[in-house]
C-alpha cells in the first residue's frame, strides 16, 4: 500500500472510531465498516444518507445502523460464492482438458519419434517409448480430472438454482403468491433508501379487509382463503406499474408507492378501493352471494431520514382510523379523507 494510502487508511480509522465514541455506539465490525466508508466518502449514497440524518438531527442508534448496514453492505453470500465456485470449476476444467489434449499430441509425438529411431539405439527408443506410455496415462488422468470437475461444476449450478428457488420461496406467500412481509422488510428499505438519495416523494398504503372474521365465521376458512386470494389479485392487477403489493399478515395488505405524492397515492388507492367494493362474490358451488369485501385504507408518505418503522406506524394509524370511521375508506396520514 502507498504511504499516502496508508496515512488516509488510519485518518479514516480514527474519525470512524471517534464517531463510534460521539454517538455512544459500540464498535462492532458492522458499526465500524459504515462509519470508515462514511469517512472515506466511496459510498455516495450511504454518506448522504448519514448526512441527511445529522442534518435532521435524526437519532443515530443501533437500529438506523442496522438499516444502514441492509441497505448498503448486506449481499447474498451464499449464492455470490456458489457463482464464484462454479466459475472457477468450469475455468479449471478446461484448462486441465486443454492440458490433457497438449499431452496427448505430445505422446503421439514422442511414439512417432521411438518408431523411427534406428535399431542401435534401442535404449533411447525403449525410454521414449515408456514416456510415451506415460504421457498417454497422464492424458487420460487429466481428461478424467477435467470431466469430474465438470461434473462438481454442474452440480454447484443446481445447488445455485435450488438455493435461489429457496430464497424466492422464502419471500412469497403460499395461499396469495404475494410477496410477504420478510419481503416487504427488504424491499421498504430498499425503497427508503432510494427515496432518501433521489430525493423522490415514496408512499405507503396499508390496507385491511373489512370485517373479515365474519366471513371466515359464517363461511368458513375455505372461503375465507379465497376472498384472500380475489383481493390479493385485484390488488396486484389495479396497482400502478411501479408499485408492489405485498400481504402483511391475516387480512392485512400494504402497497408500496415509489416516486408517488402522497396525493396521487391517495387516488390509487381510491380506486382500489372502488374496484374492490364494486365486486359481488358467491360461492362456486351453488351460487349462493357472500355479498361485497370492502377495504379500509391508510395512506402516509415517507419523511427523509425518518425512521422506518415510525413511517409504518403512522400509516397503520391513518389505517385504523379508517375502520374507526365507518370502514371502506381512504384515510392519509395529513387528515384528508375520502369515501
Amino acid at each position: 500500500m502507498p504511504p499516502d494510502a496508508a496515512t488516509d487508511a488510519d485518518a479514516h480509522c480514527e474519525a470512524a472510531v471517534a464517531s463510534l465514541r460521539s454517538f455512544s455506539l459500540p464498535p462492532t465490525p458492522q458499526n465500524y465498516a459504515i462509519w470508515f466508508e462514511y469517512h472515506a466518502g466511496r459510498n455516495d449514497k450511504l454518506r448522504r444518507a448519514l448526512t441527511v440524518a445529522l442534518t435532521n438531527r435524526r437519532s443515530i442508534d443501533g437500529y438506523m445502523m442496522a438499516e444502514l448496514h441492509d441497505l448498503f453492505f448486506a449481499d447474498t453470500v451464499d449464492r455470490r460464492a456458489a457463482r464464484e465456485a462454479h466459475a472457477t470449476l468450469r475455468e479449471a476444467a478446461g484448462r486441465i482438458l486443454e492440458a490433457g489434449v497438449d499431452a496427448e499430441r505430445y505422446g503421439e509425438t514422442l511414439s512417432e519419434a521411438a518408431v523411427s529411431i534406428d535399431a542401435d539405439t534401442t535404449g533411447l527408443a525403449d525410454m521414449i517409448a515408456r514416456l510415451a506410455e506415460e504421457t498417454t496415462a497422464l492424458s487420460t488422468r487429466s481428461a478424467e480430472l477435467g470431466q469430474a470437475l465438470r461434473s462438481s461444476g454442474d452440480r454447484i449450478a443446481e445447488l445455485e438454482k435450488k438455493l435461489a428457488a429457496a430464497h424466492d420461496a422464502a419471500l412469497t406467500d403460499a395461499l396469495t403468491a404475494l410477496p410477504n412481509r420478510r419481503a416487504f422488510d427488504s424491499m421498504v428499505r430498499e425503497q427508503a433508501g432510494l427515496a432518501m438519495n433521489s430525493g423522490e416523494s415514496l408512499s405507503l398504503l396499508m390496507l385491511d379487509i373489512d370485517h373479515f372474521k365474519q366471513v371466515n365465521d359464517a363461511w368458513g376458512h375455505t372461503v375465507g382463503d379465497a376472498v384472500l386470494r380475489l383481493v390479493a389479485a385485484t390488488l396486484d392487477q389495479h396497482r400502478p406499474q411501479t408499485a408492489r403489493v405485498v400481504r402483511y399478515g391475516g387480512e392485512e395488505f400494504a402497497m408500496l408507492l415509489p416516486a408517488t405524492p402522497l396525493h396521487e397515492a391517495a387516488g390509487h388507492a381510491e380506486r382500489l378501493r372502488g374496484a374492490l367494493a364494486a365486486r359481488r362474490i358467491s360461492l362456486r358451488a351453488n351460487a349462493a352471494p357472500i355479498g361485497n369485501v370492502t377495504v379500509s385504507v391508510g395512506a402516509a408518505r415517507y419523511e427523509p431520514a425518518e425512521p422506518i418503522g415510525a413511517w409504518i406506524e403512522r400509516a397503520d394509524a391513518a389505517l385504523y382510523r379508517a375502520k374507526r370511521e365507518g370502514r371502506n375508506r381512504v384515510v392519509v396520514e395529513e387528515g384528508v379523507t375520502t369515501a
